[in-house]
């Protein structure tokens, strides 16, 4: 059921990224669209992807060292790091190599 479940969920961010990221992503609007609170986000280290993603109307989360922010740069919030290895990863070790899902 978990399988399926992550496909669905699979399926309807295809979706969601055809009918409404990828149209503004091809033609960027001259300000960026409200942000979709519904989606998780993308997650990059890339500035270009980041400023794309933004005029996109997506939630985004630049990952990059404090060096690398330029003052012009507008941070709303930054948040550090967390590992959860002993909450996510532990559970599905085998032999020091993480496998939460079987190999298909």
């Amino acid at each position: 059921i978990a399988q399926l479940q992550c496909k669905l969920l699979d399926i309807h961010a295809l979706l969601d990224y055809i009918e409404f990221v990828h149209p503004l992503l091809r033609t960027p609007p001259s300000h960026p669209p409200s942000i979709n609170r519904n989606w998780m986000g993308c997650f990059t280290k890339s500035m270009e992807v980041c400023e794309a993603m933004y005029f996109a109307g997506v939630p985004i989360w630049l990952v990059c060292s404090e060096a690398y922010i330029s003052l012009t740069m507008n941070v709303v919030h930054s948040v550090g790091l967390t590992y959860p290895d002993e909450i996510v990863r532990a559970m599905y070790m085998e032999n020091g190599v993480a496998k939460p899902f079987p190999s298909i």
